[in-house]
């Protein structure tokens, strides 16, 4: 109910300023604003004039003959100009104060109901001029103005109370108030105690401290870090932490924290369980740890694929400085077989073979490491040289299909940050692409072109360039996603593998267009300094 409002203590202030100026200007004793309080009236506020026998907080019972209480039922103004000579007026219990004239007016609240009255008393007759009247009514005005105020916000605040008491009952977030001092917490809706695991008994009981109850490596961090802010500004920012339960369990928690006014000796926190979310992430780091572990392990197997499809080609390869090392052995052995021995050709033959055999024990070392199936460790990798390692490999398979390979390598490059053979791996799959690509092409020549620059931004960029009959368009959105292939017999991951491995290291990898015929392939990765 509007009466039920209480008058804040600046409000009164306020008002006794005006019932001491309306006594001075109208020279009388007593000036007056009452307050309906059933079954009495009260003296909210008593001018500070000169032989005023009336008091604040002083009550009168109703029903007595007051002249506030006609003023309130019928809610008009009165004046009674002299009371001993109105028979209407001469018993009124006033006139035992002395008071015998009255001007009074009716204070009401916005929705209609009396609030009380605004008047003024005089110990002598005094009919009160029409000025006097104007004034008295400014100021009852001026009252009334105040109390449709303080009837909004008492409607904000009533607004604001129940909305808060929604969310504390509706046990969405746990929330409670503890005292600032003490650490105890002395209220707390169902939604925390669940989560923490406690019942309205150890509420009552205060065994309650949140201190007691957050373990001691997160009570370091509240007690160093953050109860100094609160007590500096008054709120936290959002934080995680943790909580002991009542069972000795462990809750992870996302907290907000606020006092309730500058200096308040309690404060209110917010608390939300993060138990399902903490339980999501770590289902999520485990899905990603497995794709990790399926995305290498199909890395392998299109290696491992892919150097089968080079059998051929390192077999080659090999023949060469192993026959090399055979012939050089042979010729040694002549050399030192002859009378007398040569040693200087012996010695020369025998640092040929050493040479060949060197080359061909680098190139098994590379084949191995290609076959291996080890997690990423990047470290300083010349691109130009990782290219070459390649090329090599190739040579037996682009010589079979005709295709001249061009490199044109920038010089002075920065180490990227990379795995070697991964690395490899894609330039593989990407030569091998396009050196299939062009086996499909009868006209015009079949070229392989392998650039590398320096990119904008702390990059190496590497283009593969081919003459073959290119991408159609239809499958060019498509190229880099799982199982999408060109080829009749092809798996349809190399790419996909590729773009993996690229993307791992930090880069990208996109189908550039070329303007003449052919695909081009460009990739970046970060230098070992970016």
């Amino acid at each position: 109910m509007p009466h039920a409002i209480e008058v804040p203590l600046s409000t009164v202030d306020k008002w006794q300023d005006i019932v001491n100026l309306l006594a001075e200007i109208m020279c009388v004793p007593s000036a007056l604003i009452m307050r309906t309080k059933a079954p009495n009236i009260e003296v909210l506020v008593s001018s500070h004039s000169e032989g005023n026998p009336y008091e604040a907080a002083e009550t009168a019972p109703l029903d007595t003959g007051l002249y506030c209480e006609t003023v309130m039922e019928t809610r008009q103004p009165l004046l009674v100009p002299d009371a001993l000579a109105d028979v209407d007026w001469n018993a009124n219990p006033d006139i035992k104060l002395g008071m015998i004239s009255y001007m009074g007016l009716p204070i009401s609240w916005p929705d209609g109901e009396v609030f009380g009255t605004i008047c003024v008393l005089d110990r002598k007759k005094n009919a009160y001029s029409n000025q006097f009247l104007r004034l008295l009514s400014m100021c009852r005005d001026i009252l009334q103005a105040d109390l449709n105020m303080l009837m909004a916000l008492s409607g904000q605040l009533a607004e604001s109370q129940a909305r808060i008491r929604r969310l504390v009952d509706a046990d969405i977030i746990g929330i409670f108030l503890w005292e600032v001092d003490t650490q105890v917490i002395v209220e707390a809706n169902d939604a925390f105690l669940r989560i923490v695991g406690y019942d309205r008994e150890d509420l009552r009981s205060r065994g309650m401290r949140w201190t007691a109850m957050t373990p001691p490596d997160w009570l370091e961090v509240d007690l160093r870090d953050r109860l100094p802010v609160l007590k500096r500004s008054g709120r936290l920012q959002p934080f995680e932490k943790e909580y002991f339960r009542k069972d000795g369990s462990r809750v992870p928690v996302m907290m907000g924290v606020a006092r309730f006014e500058d200096g308040g000796k309690e404060g209110v926190a917010f608390v939300l369980d993060l138990t399902e979310r903490k339980l999501a992430e770590a289902d999520a780091r485990e899905s990603e740890r497995r794709y990790r572990e399926t995305q290498s392990a199909l890395a392998h197997v299109n290696r491992v694929t892919t150097m089968g499809q080079l059998t051929a080609s390192i077999s080659h390869e090999l023949k060469q400085p192993i026959g090399a090392c055979a012939m050089n052995a042979s010729a040694g052995l002549r050399w030192l077989a002859a009378q007398p021995p040569n040693l200087e050709e012996a010695r020369l033959a025998f640092e040929r073979i050493n040479k060949d055999a060197r080359q061909a024990s680098d190139m098994m070392s590379h084949i191995r490491d290609l076959f291996k199936n080890a997690p990423l460790q990047k470290e300083g990798v010349q691109i130009n040289e990782a290219i070459r390692e390649v090329i090599t490999l190739t040579r037996g398979e682009v010589v079979q299909h005709g295709v001249a390979v061009q490199m044109q390598l920038a010089e002075d490059l920065p180490p990227v940050k990379g795995d070697r053979v991964q690395l490899q791996q894609a330039m593989l799959n990407l030569i091998m692409n396009a050196v299939e690509a062009m086996s499909a092409v009868d006209d015009g020549p079949r070229e392989l072109t392998i650039r590398t620059a320096a990119d904008a931004g702390h990059a190496v960029m590497v283009t593969v360039r081919d003459s073959g009959p290119g991408v159609p368009p239809e499958h060019a959105v498509r190229l880099f996603e799982p199982f999408c292939t060109t080829k009749s017999s092809g798996m349809g991951m190399g790419l996909t593998i590729c773009r993996s491995i690229i993307q791992a290291h930090g880069g990208t990898l996109e189908l550039c267009e070329n303007e003449a015929r052919g695909a081009v392939f460009q990739f970046t990765v970060p230098t070992l300094d970016a």
